[in-house]
């Protein structure tokens, strides 16, 4: 596999990588296209980023608080995007705490879902968050995920069904209209 920018070409040490791609491809479905409705699948590279992306420390700390995807249109960034939106906003994304060692050897780490997830999609204006909320929809709708976690799935807004908090929506990158709201699709930087 080539090298992806500066993250590194082996596999993390940590990672819950590993446990978020087998979720993803159990709970979200393929978007579009002749595959339209089955299972999602990422591409090799998408594994390597989000395997480096979510990769932690022996204390459950992320090891990058922040990355960066640059690829050619085509590349597939905007039903990346909208994977890991899905993936912030019920998967098991957080460090639970728990690390078991398989047969091997190997120390997995095990995820949970965010508690309260605000996943914001921000962009200058909101018609640049149409896409990637299109991809998200059609990723949900009529999906594992759609069933398992009761989701209410509109145009503008993904949430729960009755009254249990968290969403995703879109929103503008101005800071004026954003004020308290309190992500979860973003990363503490270290100290």
């Amino acid at each position: 596999m080539p090298q992806t920018g500066n993250i590194p070409a082996g596999e993390p040490e940590l990672t819950l990588g590993h446990h978020i791609l087998a979720w993803a491809e159990r709970y979200i479905v393929q978007p579009d296209g002749e595959r339209a409705g089955s299972p999602w699948r990422f591409t090799d590279e998408q594994r390597h980023f989000i395997r480096w992306l979510y990769s932690i420390d022996e204390q459950g700390q992320w090891l990058y608080t922040e990355a960066t995807l640059r690829r050619a249109k085509g590349f597939g960034k905007t039903p990346l995007l909208a994977a890991l939106a899905v993936i912030e906003f019920v998967g098991p994304c957080r460090f639970s705490g728990v690390i078991k060692t398989a047969k091997d050897g190997t120390k997995i780490p095990v995820g949970k879902p965010v508690r309260l997830p605000l996943v914001q999609l921000a962009a200058t204006s909101l018609d640049q968050t149409a896409q990637t909320m299109d991809m998200i929809r059609a990723m949900l709708a009529e999906s594992p995920a759609e069933r398992e976690y009761d989701l209410d799935i509109s145009k503008t807004l993904i949430q729960f069904k009755g009254n249990r908090p968290g969403k995703i929506t879109p929103v503008t990158s101005s800071t004026r209209g954003n004020e308290g709201a309190r992500p979860t699709f973003a990363r503490p930087r270290r100290a």
